[in-house]
């Protein structure tokens, strides 16, 4: 199958969207205070759980299951229709939703949330004993959602398309009920389907839910709602310019300090969160020399984020007022898809080095994007679009990542700008 655009033209793209100036429940499962046992350098014990996975099919969308062994293992274990389609950004070279936290779990309610970018809809499930039950399915409240954030019983959708907006529910016994009033707007106009340099890719609360983040990747900003006991948002946000170019996702440490990665020159760079919604730089755009950073997520006391245009996998810590360090060897702690990709991308480098005006070739490597944790930091699983695999990898002590599984039942290769993108690790 081909693969629809250059990594090459990816990343000039990116760029270009970075010099533009025009103007919680997590998927990561990991709970503040409790350390991994690889994070305190024992032996972890492990336990097993579920791995989801959003198809994103643009036809009918659906979210996989996979029983997780306490090795890391996977096991097929079913196939969930939300009832809505999937969705393809214009011109996406891997990353159709170009987001995160595109499907989420929230253990307090036991509901899994996954966006329908194709129909403009969100659909919850209930979750009990591994399988997705009871579907409801509502208007997203704007274009295009692409990312969810939840904080107690409100959530709140990104829509990335048209007037690009966060949009507030109630969650309930019966799925979600909109939040009368709770739509702002984020001053950036799109298509219906936007470009995915153009498209905003994450929304997310604060730990204490006193704020909802969000970045824009045209605007070159995080912006910063207040949010009142009622769930409704200030009217306008505290905008902060990102330090680096491209701001994407992003995820809070234990102490609450934000990390924020930057696509067009791969960084990472860590704020302090005023209470005012005021963003203080900790550690400036640390780069890790690799192409188009922009996953994150947090494994006990390390930080993982995958890079697709290099199909490598990069190590960060954070002290405990916020500096950022890289880790691994030349940024890199471990490849995705193995030493083929890396070898593909090399290829890739080298035939546009000797013929830099040749025609971009199709996007190299495995093309990993989405990441998630166990709730104990022990295992770190990352999404490959390109290859349409689950990969899950060992932490070790250090931060080290050893491979113990490769999935791909029933996942679907990217081709023609779709693909799957959204994952849940528990």
């Amino acid at each position: 199958m081909r693969r629809r655009a250059g990594i090459g033209m990816a990343v000039g793209l990116l760029l270009t969207a970075g010099a533009v100036s025009t103007g919680i429940a997590s998927a990561h499962e990991n709970p503040a205070g409790k350390q991994s046992p690889a994070a305190r350098g024992g032996e972890a014990k492990g336990r097993d759980g579920m791995v989801f996975v959003q198809t994103n099919d643009p036809e009918h969308n659906s979210v996989l299951a996979f029983r997780r062994a306490a090795d890391g293992k996977l096991t097929p274990a079913g196939e969930f229709p939300t009832g809505g389609r999937g969705g393809a950004q214009k011109d996406n070279p891997f990353d159709p939703l170009a987001s995160q936290e595109s499907l989420v779990f929230d253990r307090r309610n036991n509901v899994m949330i996954a966006v329908n970018a194709g129909s403009n809809s969100v659909t919850t499930f209930r979750v009990r004993d591994g399988r997705l039950t009871h579907p409801r399915t509502v208007a997203s409240g704007g274009d295009f959602p692409v990312s969810i954030a939840v904080s107690g019983r409100t959530v709140y959708v990104l829509n990335a398309g048209r007037d690009t907006n966060v949009t507030g529910f109630r969650l309930g016994p019966h799925g979600l009920r909109p939040l009368a009033g709770s739509t702002r707007k984020l001053g950036i106009t799109n298509a219906a389907v936007p470009l995915f340099t153009d498209s905003p890719p994450q929304v997310g609360f604060s730990p204490d839910g006193r704020h909802l983040v969000v970045t824009t990747k045209s605007r070159n900003t995080i912006e910063v709602f207040a949010v009142s006991h009622d769930g409704m948002l200030s009217a306008k946000p505290v905008t902060t310019t990102s330090a680096g170019d491209v701001p994407f996702s992003f995820v809070f440490d234990r102490a609450g300090h934000l990390l924020v990665t930057e696509a067009a020159k791969s960084g990472v760079t860590s704020y302090t969160l005023r209470k005012n919604g005021t963003l203080d730089v900790i550690t400036p755009s640390v780069e890790s020399g690799q192409q188009v950073l922009c996953w994150i997520a947090r494994a006990g006391r390390f930080f993982y984020g995958t890079n697709p245009g290099s199909s490598t996998i990069s190590l960060y810590t954070v002290d405990g007022k916020g500096k950022v360090s890289l880790g691994g060897k030349d940024g890199v702690i471990a490849a995705a898809g193995g030493p083929e990709a890396i070898a593909e991308v090399a290829a890739a480098a080298a035939a546009a080095a000797e013929d830099p005006d040749a025609a971009p070739a199709e996007a190299p490597g495995a093309g990993p994007i989405d990441l998630a944790a166990t709730a104990d930091g022990t295992l770190l699983y990352v999404q490959n679009t390109l290859a349409g695999t689950i990969e899950g990898f060992r932490v070790g002590p250090n931060g080290d990542l050893t491979l113990v599984e490769t999935e791909s039942h029933g996942l679907p290769v990217f081709a023609d700008g779709s693909g799957m993108e959204g994952l849940v690790v528990w």
